[in-house]
């Protein structure tokens, strides 16, 4: 019975370290959207003060 815990332990780290490296990937896919999203924004906004400044002319 002694001879199951090594595998266990082995098993156990690779589904922890499995799973951590699924939430850091889900972090920066979250990471890149924020950052895509922000570019929109100013683009956005870059397009908005073109439009009032030609309104204004």
């Amino acid at each position: 019975m002694e001879w199951l815990a090594v595998p266990l332990i082995v098993a156990f780290s690779l589904i922890y370290y499995a799973h951590k490296n699924k939430l850091n990937h889900k972090q920066k896919l979250r990471e890149i959207d924020l950052e895509e999203k922000q570019i929109e924004l100013e683009v956005l906004k870059e397009k908005n003060g073109s439009n009032t400044d030609k309104k204004d002319e």
